[in-house]
């Protein structure tokens, strides 16, 4: 295949591009959905069956319609739809108030540089190692070109997704400075004290698989964790998963971990002084990270696109139908899989105090994940 112009380089990128916020844009509002009904089971309540307010109106409208959805098989499970949909709504025609004595040009950047933090980091998250399609022949310019399974397949995938996904907490930080509040500023404290203490072990977890794989690009890393890994690489590989999902909750502000939005003590944190779509952002950027460290959890310990994790793909011939090779949707189901686990502790687990959140980081996970690491280079050196 000849060499791609930079024009055409360009429009193949933007197709990439398009691909995964479609991913992520449908991804985020069915977890948000899913939420609320998996949290409906566990703690047997309605669940998103119904919405507040008197039978008139728009609302009396989605209160009966969702009603009626509860009469039928199978479509009563989402019967909580429509009322996303008017959350969706609402954040879009609410009235977007600033407070007086807010810093006006850092409260009004701060919930973007969250949400762009989120999103640049899936340029660097691989669905599937090689071309996902090829563009139909009639389609001028770009016509019989490769569309690949990462935006960015680079050799220092990791360092730059550390680096890119650490600016999220800048967002958090000062949108909570700029509100000139109380309760957000000691959020926004919170928050970054914890997410400075969960990045330390957090990244020393994700160097096992770098070390066992013997190299930063993600691709190759997931590939050799699935199919190549050493019987004796799955202590590390699973004791550094341990680490790295529970420095995930953290990171990510959910359960049992979510000091800087504790709503019976901070009313509701870093954003208490956001409205409108400038709140739903920051509420989009969280779960948007949700399904960042599910994304990253499938691919460098759960062998991500391939069937099986912990190097056990290898028993499977390439030849075998369907399991013997890489598909991208074996990626979205582990991905959903994980964000079905965040929901689970969600409502299973109580909230740890705020000693609590920082013992845990300094006391038991670095020194934790610093053995494992050890464990890993002498796997790796024998192997």
């Amino acid at each position: 295949m000849p060499e791609m112009t930079p024009v055409q380089t360009l429009l193949i990128a933007i197709i990439q591009i398009v691909l995964v916020i479609a991913f992520v844009f449908v991804v985020v509002p069915l977890t948000i959905f899913a939420e609320r009904k998996v949290l409906g089971f566990v703690q047997q309540r309605l669940g998103s069956t119904r919405i507040a307010g008197k039978l008139r109106g728009i609302t009396g409208l989605q209160n009966r319609f969702m009603w009626g959805m509860g009469r039928f098989p199978i479509i009563h499970y989402f019967r909580g739809l429509p009322g996303l949909v008017g959350d969706i709504v609402k954040l879009f025609i609410k009235e977007d108030i600033r407070p007086a004595k807010a810093d006006r040009f850092v409260y009004l950047i701060a919930p973007c540089v969250s949400m762009i933090a989120a999103m640049l980091v899936y340029a660097m998250i691989g669905f599937y190692p090689g071309t996902l399609f090829t563009i139909p022949s009639f389609i001028p310019l770009i016509g019989g070109l490769p569309v690949g399974g990462t935006i960015a397949d680079v050799n220092v995938g990791l360092l730059m997704l550390l680096g890119i996904a650490s600016v999220g907490v800048y967002g958090i930080v000062l949108g909570a400075w700029a509100s000139n509040s109380k309760y957000p500023l000691l959020g926004g404290l919170r928050s970054a004290a914890q997410m400075v203490s969960y990045e330390v072990p957090l990244t020393i977890s994700m160097l096992t698989p770098v070390i066992l794989a013997g190299s930063l690009n993600f691709n190759e890393m997931t590939r050799v964790t699935a199919t190549g890994l050493s019987p004796w690489g799955v202590i590390p590989l699973f004791i550094g998963f341990f680490a790295y999902i529970t420095c995930g909750f953290a990171e990510s502000n959910r359960l049992p971990f979510d000091m800087p939005e504790a709503e019976n003590e901070l009313v509701a944190g870093y954003h208490t002084e956001y409205s409108g779509m400038r709140f739903g952002l920051f509420y989009l950027a969280e779960y948007i990270n949700m399904s960042i460290v599910a994304a990253l959890a499938s691919a460098f310990f759960f062998g991500g696109p391939w069937l099986l994790p912990f190097g056990l793909q290898r028993f499977i011939p390439e030849t075998a139908f369907w399991i013997g090779q890489p598909h991208w949707y074996i990626f979205a189901v582990k991905i959903v899989f994980f964000l079905f686990v965040y929901i689970w502790v969600r409502g299973s687990w109580p909230r740890y105090r705020y000693d609590q959140i920082m013992d845990v980081a300094w006391k038991y996970l670095i020194p934790m994940t610093l053995v494992n690491l050890v464990l890993a280079g002498i796997v790796r050196y024998f192997a």
